[in-house]
């Protein structure tokens, strides 16, 4: 009997030991099962995901408005949108069709013409490449010496002149082409004297990109002074490394920066050890050793982040969740109410008043909630609770980081098209190409013309052209 007792104990105990694993086990596939099925659940309302990846899963994307009844496109008595007759004196060419005969008699008509409709129609003309050799002689003197005549110094030293290497360099760096794609596009719109090699197209990338060196440097500096700057980053690739594209932008000014790491030592290369400016990020930890008070948290990402908590399941998650979506609906009507002169800059933080009380109250139950991710949100949202409101305080300040958003997407695209770049070259050149060319469109000035006038200026030693020229703030 004692020997039966003893067994039946062991095996009780074993039996434990194994309750004890599977229970254990099951925490975990559970806990597994719960991030994957909230990773599924993922779309670019409720995390960072771009809202062209919604498309990639069914059922995904949801009607931001109630359906209106009415079909897609212009409805029938609504306002057209013409485009405006240009001024004669912008009308290169004019062609007139007078009617020399009577529609209806036959019989010859003399009599003065009178203008019944005028169209105009925007053409571009046939252009060929051209060839310039570029010839220097020798003389011999009385004296026995002979002197060779050296080429001026805007005489191009590579096989393509300064338009056309910026033209390529345009359809490389600003328009995202591969550099096959950049051969097949020359030589269809300037003929077949514009063809090149392959690494010639490569050639002129860095060609260019050291012409836009102190371009993208007075760039970079001038963002270092601005009194407000809009900071992203997002994942690059460097001679097949992990790297992460920066960008500071202003409202007429973009600067990127690659760098290995997404870190605050990237974060101070980007805008300098002492940047004394306001910041407008979003929550990333690289940028929490700036000031508190000089920094604006985008209540766009909060948006996300409180729609993804009312939609984990949780009661408390939940609240949370929908409080804060009540808060980022108040900022966004009463800066729109702002924007539009309905509301008065000072009359920002009383309108708010109440909604930052309640939010305030309501993060500090969540930082104590049982769900984890609605517990971490919350402590953080409280340590930095001043950060979501310096748009309130600063009148240049805005409540969202979209303008950084907005001009980081062009290196989003430039990286899913060519995979980042090679080489510490290539990723020269991204940075100022996207510098100068997210710049150029902020201020409404012409790529091409830009870039050929800095390969010229560095051609013969003269001053770069200035990004700052049409900077009014």
């Amino acid at each position: 009997v004692c020997m039966a007792d003893e067994n039946l104990r062991a095996e009780n105990e074993r039996l434990r030991r194994q309750n004890e694993a599977l229970k254990a086990r099951i925490g975990e596939l559970e806990a597994a099962v719960k991030k994957l099925s909230e990773r599924l659940g993922m779309n670019s309302r409720n995390s960072s995901m771009p809202p062209s990846s919604d498309m990639a899963h069914a059922g995904v994307v949801q009607h931001r408005r109630k359906p209106t009844g009415r079909k897609r496109g212009g409805q029938r008595g609504h306002e057209g949108r013409m485009r405006k007759r240009f001024a004669p004196q912008d009308i290169d060419h004019t062609e007139e069709f007078v009617p020399k005969r009577c529609r209806c008699c036959g019989v010859l008509l003399d009599g003065k013409a009178v203008l019944v409709e005028a169209h105009q129609a925007v053409d571009v003309p046939p252009s060929v490449a051209e060839i310039t050799e570029y010839r220097r002689y020798r003389r011999a003197c009385a004296c026995g010496a002979v002197t060779a005549a050296a080429f001026p110094a805007e005489v191009p030293d590579a096989c393509v002149g300064p338009r056309l290497q910026a033209i390529m360099s345009t359809l490389s760096g600003r328009y995202r082409l591969s550099r096959r794609e950049v051969l097949d596009a020359i030589v269809c719109l300037y003929g077949p004297k514009a063809k090149v090699s392959l690494g010639t197209v490569s050639a002129l990338e860095h060609r260019s990109s050291v012409a836009l060196a102190p371009v993208h440097a007075q760039a970079l500096t001038t963002l270092r002074q601005a009194a407000v700057s809009h900071v992203d980053e997002t994942s690059w690739r460097q001679n097949k490394g992990k790297a992460w594209l920066w960008t500071g932008v202003t409202k007429t000014l973009a600067v990127f920066h690659v760098h290995r790491r997404r870190s605050q030592e990237a974060f101070h290369e980007l805008l300098g050890n002492n940047y004394k400016g306001v910041i407008e990020t979003d929550r990333w930890t690289s940028y929490h050793g700036h000031s508190r008070w000089r920094r604006q948290l985008c209540w766009a990402h909060l948006k996300r982040n409180f729609q993804a908590l009312t939609e984990i399941g949780h009661k408390g998650a939940t609240h949370v969740g929908r409080v804060g979506l009540r808060a980022a609906k108040a900022v966004s009507e009463i800066w729109r109410g702002q924007q539009e002169g309905r509301v008065a800059h000072a009359k920002l933080r009383t309108g708010l008043q109440r909604i930052r009380q309640v939010l305030r109250r309501t993060l500090g139950k969540g930082s104590r909630s049982t769900d984890p991710k609605t517990a971490a949100l919350s402590r953080d949202l409280r340590k930095h609770f001043l950060s979501l409101w310096t748009f309130m305080r600063i009148e240049e300040v805005e409540p969202t980081n979209n303008r950084a958003e907005r001009a980081l997407r062009k290196g989003v695209l430039w990286r899913k098209g060519s995979f980042g770049s090679d080489s510490a070259n290539g990723a020269r050149f991204a940075e100022r190409m996207l510098t100068v060319s997210e710049t150029l469109r902020l201020q409404g000035r012409n790529v091409v013309d830009f870039i050929e006038a800095a390969i010229r200026s560095h051609l013969t030693g003269t001053r770069p052209p200035s990004l700052l020229n049409a900077l009014s703030g």
